[in-house]
């Protein structure tokens, strides 16, 4: 998430570091473009994390998801009585 607000941080300040960087006749542009572009590299990074993640988080649920179908199943089947238990939240 960070590397995101670096991403749109660097997004939003690009039009100022152009007018600053075209007064001081263009000596900051290479080092305004290293940037921008390290955190670009870093927004891509933090994308990835969060897909992957995303991903397993999916399956997990999806896993859990069949399960629990697979429990409804069986003891509608007969095969497998499942006795009620009190859950206490919170």
């Amino acid at each position: 998430m960070t590397a995101a607000v670096i991403g749109v941080g660097a997004l939003a300040i690009a039009p100022i570091v152009g007018a600053v960087d075209a007064a001081t006749g263009h000596n900051l542009s290479d080092s305004a473009r290293s940037t921008a572009k390290t955190g670009l590299v870093w927004v891509f990074q933090a994308f990835d994390k969060v897909q992957a993640s995303a991903a397993e988080a999916s399956e997990s649920f999806q896993d859990l998801i069949a399960e629990a179908k697979s429990d409804i199943r069986s003891s509608n089947n007969g095969t497998s009585e499942v006795a009620p238990r009190e859950v206490t939240i919170g």
